[in-house]
């Protein structure tokens, strides 16, 4: 399957003015070191203002992991401003009690709004300075490159998480022409950025499995029936935003479960939930394959809030990334299909590649074939059903075991004390330098 890049034109990037040299944000790391008496070490007690940024609260792995990182944030005494496009969980953060300010970074069509670079750069710097914000922290290319030039406007620091192997090296620059902290997700993705010569501190993505678990079987069938789905059905899930790579694996998961329903599995159904560029013209193939069959095989949801209602519902999932961690925390069989290729069932023996692969999302020895697919959910399908309890046990024990939030926070919140401590340092030495001048 040909791999497609994201759109990372350079055109994204805000015209910049003359400013003297001393002045300039690429000449920031330039200035001449000034040895102060003491560390600045930014107190604990006090309790933080973040500001998190993303370009459209939709339903999808980055959005997730926010939403995760600024529930325990929030639990932990700090205060999360959001800024970006309303989507549909937008209320899960206003839930938390999290300020909202609405900036359409991006357009419907999931494109960056070129037109408005402007205005949203101002609103930005307003949102910083009436929320007093210490630290901003961003996850994406069109609201990041904005956050940022707003952050080194105001000597705010700025964190930012890489969570995928799509952007451009421009960027990357200017995150570290302006002294960013750069944290990732996988080691696949610290790999590569080390070859570009980048460091990234290495934070692990994390869930509270109690938000994901295993839904009791009287409660599925009634699930079941609502979804039009028979009891004797066998049920794969795909959930994934519907753009790019994943929706290019979102079609051929169509193909293949239409092509296995005409060969030995007449009762196999196929649940897709995601949105995003391509949902459109993945549900047009969908209704034509369901046409071309004698029942409504294939159930399309579009974005979905409660995602461990329909984990539970299936017999497997398939997914990549943070859905992995979701659908094995819901004790469910697992084929690890991303972005970079195909990883297959995950199990004990390829749980550390599943690791350093974040689920075929970043890395994977294998290209995905329709072939291949089929073979491995035939497998899962035909498990016998003690080895498949074993199998989602293990999984549950893995995920809680390597992937918990706390453990993501910790570390989270080490990286904003340090960048801030190296921020208000960098502002004694302007101040110094400007006072002798």
């Amino acid at each position: 399957m040909p791999k497609k890049k994201r759109n990372t034109s350079k055109s994204g990037s805000l015209p910049v003015k003359k400013k003297p040299a001393s002045m300039m944000l690429n000449k920031l790391h330039d200035l001449t070191p000034i040895h102060l008496e003491a560390p600045i070490i930014i107190s604990r007690s006090v309790p933080m203002r973040i500001l998190m940024v993303i370009d459209q609260f939709n339903i999808g792995g980055t959005e997730t992991y926010s939403l995760s990182i600024a529930r325990e944030l929030v639990r932990k005494g700090a205060t999360v401003v959001i800024a970006g496009k309303r989507g549909k969980l937008l209320d899960h953060f206003l839930g938390l009690g999290c300020p909202y300010y609405e900036i359409d970074f991006v357009l419907d069509n999931h494109q960056a709004d070129h037109k408005n670079l402007i205005p949203h750069l101002n609103l930005l710097t307003s949102v910083m300075l009436t929320e007093r914000i210490d630290l901003v922290h961003c996850h994406q290319i069109p609201s990041g490159r904005l956050a940022l030039r707003a952050a080194a406007q105001l000597h705010v620091p700025f964190v930012f998480t890489a969570h995928g192997t799509y952007y451009d090296r421009d960027f990357l620059q200017q995150l570290l022409q302006a002294g960013a902290a750069l944290t990732c997700v996988s080691p696949s993705i610290q790999r590569l950025l080390q070859a570009k010569g980048i460091n990234a501190k290495l934070i692990a993505n994390g869930l509270d499995d109690r938000e994901y678990h295993a839904y009791d079987q009287a409660y599925l069938d009634h699930f079941r029936s609502k979804l039009g789905i028979p009891a004797d059905a066998a049920v794969v899930l795909y959930a994934g935003r519907l753009s790019w790579e994943k929706g290019d694996i979102c079609e051929e998961i169509i193909h293949t479960v239409s092509a296995m329903r005409s060969s030995g599995y007449a009762k196999l159904h196929l649940i897709i939930a995601g949105g995003g560029s391509k949902q459109a013209a993945l549900f047009q193939l969908a209704q034509e394959k369901r046409l071309l069959s004698d029942a409504p095989f294939i159930h399309c949801t579009g974005e979905v809030l409660n995602m461990a209602l329909y984990y539970s519902v299936s017999d497997c999932v398939i997914g990549t990334g943070r859905v992995a961690l979701e659908a094995m925390s819901c004790e469910r069989p697992l084929i690890a299909v991303g972005s970079r290729g195909f990883l297959g069932i995950v199990n004990p023996d390829n749980y550390e590649k599943a690791w350093d692969s974040w689920f075929a999302d970043h890395d994977a020895d294998q290209k995905l074939t329709r072939a291949l697919l089929a073979d491995h959910l035939k497998a899962v399908l035909l498990m016998d059903p003690q080895a498949r309890l074993k199998l989602v046990r293990k999984g549950k024990k893995f995920i809680i075991n390597r992937f918990p939030i706390h453990d993501t926070v910790e570390p989270l919140l080490d990286v904003y004390y340090s960048s801030m401590s190296h921020r208000t340092a960098q502002n004694g030495q302007d101040a110094l330098r400007k006072s002798s001048d």
